[in-house]
């Protein structure tokens, strides 16, 4: 259920101009985007995306987009899948 969540929150900031630029702002802590998408309703935690990155359903470079304000669970920090 969680890597679901962080792939719509993924796919949501792709496609939400204003989402994605509260995310440049919050920059590259993995905390703070988590708790920026659970305040937005999706229901993940900092927890869920390490485990997507261990378990191989992110990628490095899906990592870094996150970190910088692209992509979680398909990304570095949370979020876009």
């Amino acid at each position: 259920m969680s890597a679901l969540e962080i792939t719509r929150f993924n796919k949501d900031i792709s496609e939400n101009m204003e989402m994605l630029e509260a995310l440049k702002n919050i920059g590259n802590d993995v905390q703070k985007i988590v708790a920026y998408a659970n305040s937005k309703g999706y229901d993940f935690t900092v927890a869920d995306v390490e485990a997507s990155v261990q378990k191989g359903e992110l990628s490095e470079e899906q990592l870094d987009k996150v970190a910088g304000g692209v992509v979680l669970g398909e990304a570095k920090a949370v979020l876009v899948g």
